[in-house]
């Protein structure tokens, strides 16, 4: 064992963390799986993230059975009482009234399930894929760009900023707004594919044998083998999707009346608004800060501010080179700001900032970015 890892990592590309298969950890889903008396089978896997894997299943309830997302949570992120937790809580609130709820995707089900790392709590919402950071090399998208088509885009960009007007009229702010949990709907034919369907339109799953570093056996925490999840570009065909949008991801939502106290964000760096930056202060705003950077990336197929090899000073640049200088006490908090700029935010010549005490230009604008109505 090497620095307290067990586990040899996978080779299969989006894989979760092998290490976090442990007691408090993920639930151990093999594809084939069963749960809540039989009800849900797993035929697929669809990605993961630091609470929780999320998986393809088929509601056998009624023949032949629907498509949907078994969301399977960390043992640890599923010891609250179901009215605090947010991915329960914002949705079935929301549903309760349907006005609010459009736009939204929703939990039809949940169940606990008992396993080897403890007591899991999984959500059953209905199958919706790829996201709008997904859509590259889409038929929805621009010959030769990695652009939305235009009325596809405003659309997207109406249905979602309607959504987040929703969500703050009932009362919650989304907390994790970007174009990874903006999700397009699947027409009705493809919740009802077979199970040689699924395989045959999106790939069968594969897998790798889980491994220990020592060779010992690898125990009963872990499953016997990973599944990698569906590739993007699987299920990118127009002839598969709705032109309608859901948001999702409700782990970081709060009621507006009861912020939370020292929030730690896990939003993507790029997304970040600068008063949760430099205040740590969270609320609506943020959400309609992160609709302002989802709606550009929408619409211009790329992030308003490129986050590749990106630290929080070079975000910080990136936002004041497209939107000028930063407010008091903002600005004056901004403590690298004179290596790339004026007092007054204009940007110093490239030869001043490749003086000693600056920094070679960034990867992101060299200038005022075009108009929106340009793109």
């Amino acid at each position: 064992m090497t620095n307290g890892l067990r586990y040899v990592p996978s080779r299969l590309d989006g894989i979760e963390d092998v290490e976090h298969y442990r007691p408090g950890g993920f639930y151990p889903i093999l594809i084939g799986d069963t749960f809540s008396q039989g009800r849900y089978k797993v035929i697929h896997k669809l990605g993961s993230g630091g609470s929780s894997t999320i998986w393809l299943a088929r509601d056998q309830q009624d023949s032949p059975g629907v498509l949907v997302t078994l969301k399977a949570m960390r043992a640890a992120a599923s010891s609250r009482d179901p009215r605090e937790i947010p991915e329960i809580v914002v949705p079935t609130t929301l549903r309760a009234t349907p006005s609010l709820s459009d736009g939204i995707q929703t939990v039809i089900d949940d169940c606990v399930v008992h396993g080897p790392n403890g007591t899991h709590r999984f959500l059953v919402s209905p199958f919706a894929r790829p996201s709008v950071l997904a859509m590259s090399d889409s038929p929805g998208r621009v010959i030769g760009s990695r652009r939305l088509r235009g009325d596809l885009a405003r659309s997207v960009a109406r249905q979602t900023a309607a959504t987040v007007h929703r969500m703050h009229s009932a009362g919650f702010v989304h907390g994790d707004l970007t174009t990874l949990n903006i999700l397009f709907r699947v027409k009705e034919h493809v919740l009802r594919w077979s199970d040689s369907q699924v395989y045959a339109h999106l790939g069968v799953p594969e897998t790798e044998e889980v491994r220990t570093r020592g060779g010992e056996p690898r125990g009963p925490h872990t499953p016997p083998e990973l599944v990698a999840p569906i590739q993007n570009s699987a299920i990118t065909d127009a002839s598969f999707l709705q032109e309608n949008v859901v948001l999702i991801d409700f782990g970081q939502s709060y009621a507006i009346a009861s912020p939370p106290t020292n929030h730690q964000p896990g939003t993507a760096i790029h997304y970040l608004p600068p008063e949760m930056r430099f205040e740590g202060r969270v609320g609506p705003e943020a959400d309609v800060w992160n609709l302002g950077c989802a709606i550009f990336e929408t619409r211009a197929g790329f992030p308003l501010f490129e986050p590749f090899f990106g630290s929080d000073a070079g975000i910080l640049r990136q936002t004041v080179e497209v939107l000028g200088k930063l407010p008091d006490p903002w600005w004056g908090a901004f403590r690298e700001r004179a290596l790339w700029f004026e007092e007054d935010g204009e940007l110093r010549s490239t030869q001043a900032q490749q003086l000693p005490g600056g920094c070679v230009a960034s990867a992101g604008w060299t200038s005022r970015p075009p108009s929106m109505r340009a793109l």
